[in-house]
C-alpha cells in the first residue's frame, strides 16, 4: 500500500514530466486480434531507485492508479488503463499543460487514446490511423512496423505556442527532472591553493525547446544557452556565483 502523501503542486508534476515523462503506444503481433495487432497506450515516468518516493508521491497525485515497479536500478510509475488515462492522465495535462514540444507528443497520443477507447484500433481502417499518428510520435514506428505498414503517412507535427508566463513550480519540477548541479574542480596556478572551484546549474534539451529555454534565461533573469555542435541539444548554462 502506497503510504506517501504527494506535496507536490499540479504544475511542479507537469515540468517533471516535460522532462522526464514518455507517451508511448506500443504496438505487438497478436494472432487472436481481428487486425493481427494488439496497441497499447502508456503513460511513463522512470527514474533511478533512489527516488522511488518521488513516484510513490506521483502515484498518491494521480489517485493511486497506475503501477510502481522497479527494474535493475531504474523505477518506473506506468499507466495503461484506458479508463484511468482518459479520467486522470489526460485531463490533468489539459489543465496543466506541457511546456516543451513534448506537448505535441501528447496530443499525437491522447489522439491514439481516443481512438483505442472507440475501439477503432480494432479495425483495419482505425489501426492504420494510430500507426500513421505514431508514426510522428517521440521516435517514431520500428523497423518491423514500417515492413508490415510500409505505406505509412506521417501526422504534421503541430509545434508548441509556449505562454506568456512561465509557472515557477513548472520550473522547479522541470529543473528536478532535466537539472544537473556540478563542482568543477582544476589546476589553476594563479591560486594560493593550486586549483580553482567552479559551480554550474545545468538544463539540457533537444534544440527544438531552444525557445524555452532562451525564455527561461529571461524569466530566471541569468544563464546563456549553448547549442552542442556533435549533438541536436542544447544546454542552459548558470555559472556565475552571484547568479547561482
Amino acid at each position: 500500500m502506497n503510504n506517501a502523501k504527494h506535496t507536490l503542486h499540479p504544475n511542479c508534476i507537469t515540468g517533471f514530466v516535460d522532462g522526464e515523462g514518455c507517451f508511448t503506444i506500443k504496438l505487438w503481433e497478436n494472432k487472436s486480434s481481428k487486425t493481427g495487432w494488439y496497441v497499447q497506450a502508456i503513460f511513463q515516468v522512470g527514474l533511478h531507485v533512489r527516488d522511488k518516493d518521488l513516484l510513490l508521491q506521483f502515484k498518491s497525485f494521480f489517485k493511486e492508479i497506475g503501477n510502481i515497479k522497479a527494474y535493475n536500478n531504474i523505477i518506473y510509475y506506468r499507466v495503461i488503463k484506458i479508463d484511468d488515462i482518459i479520467k486522470i492522465i489526460i485531463p490533468h495535462f489539459e489543465k496543466y499543460p506541457l511546456m516543451t514540444q513534448k506537448q505535441t507528443d501528447f496530443l499525437l497520443w491522447k489522439n491514439i487514446v481516443n481512438l483505442i477507447d472507440k475501439g477503432e484500433h480494432l479495425n483495419k481502417e482505425g489501426l492504420i490511423k494510430v500507426i500513421n499518428l505514431k508514426a510522428s510520435l517521440n521516435k517514431g514506428v520500428s523497423n518491423k512496423l514500417k515492413i508490415h505498414f510500409p505505406n505509412t503517412v506521417k501526422v504534421i507535427r503541430s509545434e508548441k505556442n509556449l505562454p506568456v508566463k512561465i509557472d515557477s513550480h513548472w520550473i522547479a519540477g522541470f529543473f528536478s527532472g532535466e537539472g544537473c548541479f556540478f563542482i568543477n574542480i582544476c589546476k589553476a596556478t594563479d591560486y594560493k591553493i593550486g586549483y580553482s572551484i567552479n559551480l554550474q546549474i545545468i538544463c539540457s534539451q533537444h534544440s527544438r525547446d531552444k525557445i524555452l529555454l532562451d525564455n527561461l534565461t529571461d524569466i530566471l533573469k541569468c544563464g546563456n544557452v549553448f547549442k552542442h555542435s556533435k549533438r541536436n541539444t542544447i544546454s542552459l548554462v548558470i555559472s556565475n556565483f552571484e547568479d547561482i
